[in-house]
């Protein structure tokens, strides 16, 4: 492979690194959001050269793939982290270590081989303080893998899906392996502070982690405002260089991961705070603009309304569409948009038009079939503008004392805010 030609890692020197246990051990904090504290470490491995340079671990990994002994130098490296975390589990028996195992070349008789559990038995580790990370490969032997979670699962310890979001990670796996816990990669958290589409992938991922039982890990975390909307999407657990970096923690002397938490959740608390009173404000111009248009229709006969919500489209810069529903769910407009919206080509992604039935869509039968009588829809992506808008609907007697239904969609920002 084209990793390991560069650095030069040929067979004999694999095989050499492995003979002289050439590796060595670093340690990156795990921490809770819910518990405001460090409740596991993710065990690392580097190598070394023969005069003490450092082999990054993809080079080795690789290379292993590459000659046929990914088994031997996993095994290695699994022993390196065990030994390293034993001290550390003598000082904090709740604390976990998250495990990296090489799946590339798992079979039956690997499988079966309670080569790991022996390992932990003789570090003395309780199988429950273990989450074995697997990260996912496009060549696995998916019945080898699915037994092999099954197995050690059944023994005690905790699963975790690696690297969700990118590379060979699918959903499939997902129901397949039924994981304690889901990383979300950094590729997704990178840039979601600024991007509506990786905001809304991430909280789909931790709201299906939720819905499963499975525990969200956020990780490769690097700026504050990234870890607040890791937060702020549902995040449960958070790793990355904002808290540390990778590092020999065998010795006393903490980094500061834990305050720095404390002071996130603060920050957390504060800007939701903030939100609530931004969505407050904003709720309450958009039920008075609502209002407004409702008093100039009312009463008024269907062939002058379309003329009134075209001025009321003009006139308003917050709003991006208009229609009214009747009783039935029947749209009885046409949705009517400011004439310099561009229109999509593509049939699909167009506004709804006069004549539509619209009963399956929740604002029609919340405010029909209950007591409400406005309902205001989370953000969303316009399929007719394309624009970040949220919909208030809101009944209103029209023509002939009918119960109608005005949907107003109003724009809240720009599509990567």
């Amino acid at each position: 492979m084209a990793n390991s030609q560069h650095f030069g890692l040929s067979l004999s020197m694999l095989e050499e690194i492995i003979a002289e246990e050439r590796v060595f051990v670093e340690f990156q904090s795990i921490l809770s959001a819910r518990n405001h504290s460090i409740i596991g470490f993710e065990g690392l491995i580097r190598g070394k050269t023969r005069h003490g340079g450092l082999i990054p671990p993809i080079f080795m990994f690789d290379a292993a793939r590459e000659h046929g002994i990914s088994l031997d130098l996993d095994r290695l490296c699994r022993e390196k982290v065990l030994a390293a975390f034993r001290t550390i589990h003598r000082l904090q028996k709740n604390s976990l270590l998250f495990l990296n195992v090489e799946t590339s070349f798992l079979s039956a008789e690997i499988v079966g081989s309670g080569y790991l559990l022996d390992q932990l038995t003789r570090h003395e580790i309780p199988p429950a303080n273990i989450v074995i990370e697997i990260v996912e490969s496009e060549s696995v032997d998916t019945g080898a893998l699915i037994r092999f979670a099954n197995t050690y699962r059944e023994c005690g310890l905790n699963i975790a899906l690696d690297d969700v979001g990118t590379g060979h990670s699918n959903f499939d796996r997902i129901s397949l392996l039924r994981p304690n816990i889901i990383k979300i990669d950094r590729s997704i958290i990178n840039g979601m502070a600024t991007n509506y589409f990786k905001q809304e992938i991430f909280k789909s991922l931790t709201n299906l982690s939720k819905s499963i039982g499975s525990l969200t890990l956020a990780e490769g975390v690097e700026t504050k405002e990234e870890t607040i909307r890791c937060i702020e999407y549902g995040a449960d657990l958070l790793q990355g260089y904002f808290f540390s970096r990778p590092r020999d923690i065998r010795h006393p002397g903490g980094n500061g991961e834990e305050q720095k938490l404390e002071d996130i959740l603060l920050a957390f608390r504060m800007k939701q705070i903030d939100i609530v009173k931004a969505r407050r404000l904003h709720n309450k111009q958009y039920q008075k603009t609502v209002q407004g248009i409702i008093r100039r229709i009312q009463g008024k006969p269907m062939e002058e309304i379309d003329a009134l919500l075209r001025d009321v489209v003009v006139q308003t810069d917050s709003i991006d569409a208009l229609y009214i529903i009747n009783d039935n769910g029947i749209q009885i407009t046409d949705t009517i948009m400011k004439k310099s919206t561009p229109r999509r080509i593509n049939p699909v992604f167009r506004a709804a038009s006069k004549s539509e039935n619209l009963s399956h869509k929740d604002y029609f039968y919340q405010l029909i079939n209950t007591d409400l009588k406005r309902f205001t829809t989370g953000r969303y992506i316009s399929f007719a503008t394309g624009n970040l808008c949220v919909t208030l609907s809101h009944l209103f007697k029209g023509e002939n004392n009918h119960f109608c239904i005005l949907c107003t969609d109003f724009i809240v920002g720009a599509r990567n805010s």
